[in-house]
């Protein structure tokens, strides 16, 4: 398994914080990018958080649960979650899960 790395970097003026990802997501390493992804969102004003799934190879459903609680929470402070690039085996699970429509997108 390839140990995740996670980079977070916040945009004030367009209240946009991306999390760039890199490596293998599973429940192994889920409460790190649960904790990654809460400490980013709780310290700023963000209502717009890209998650960059460029480099991630493999998601499980336990990281996919943390991405739903993340849009929950986003959802709450009247903003929303992308999913930027995701790997074809990524994608795929979006879409066997069915949530590829439930979730923002982009390619």
């Amino acid at each position: 398994m390839t140990e995740p790395t996670f980079e977070a970097e916040a945009d004030d003026e367009s209240r946009t914080l991306l999390l760039t990802v890199t490596g293998e997501l599973d429940a192994s390493v889920a409460e790190r990018f649960e904790g990654e992804i809460r400490a980013g969102i709780f310290t700023s004003e963000a209502t717009r958080l890209v998650i960059d799934l460029t480099e991630v190879g493999f998601m499980d459903s336990t990281a996919l649960g943390v991405i739903i609680s993340a849009k929950n929470v986003m959802r709450e402070r009247g903003g929303l979650v992308v999913l930027r690039r995701p790997s074809p085996t990524v994608a795929r699970l979006l879409e066997v899960t069915q949530l590829a429509g439930d979730l923002e997108i982009e390619a």
